[in-house]
């Protein structure tokens, strides 16, 4: 799952993945500048509960969701 956040015209990028051979999941913020905060969790509840609180912490910092069909132009 893929989310896109907008602030002040830079765009922020949201993922989560799972990682089939490990059997983890992963959520990757990628910022602005390119740089990456990369987060694993093995649990689907602890997942689940740290993007809630990271999606608010974005949000909390101005950051808005943007549609699919806005990113696409």
């Amino acid at each position: 799952m893929i989310w896109f956040f907008d602030k002040d015209g830079e765009q922020l990028r949201y993922e989560i993945s799972r990682d089939q051979s490990a059997g983890r999941y992963r959520v990757i913020i990628t910022h602005p500048d390119g740089s990456e905060s990369i987060e694993e969790v093995d649990r689907p509840a602890e997942l689940i509960e740290r993007s809630v609180a990271q999606m608010n912490d974005l949000r909390g910092d101005g950051w808005h969701s943007v549609k699919v069909e806005e990113v696409r132009g």
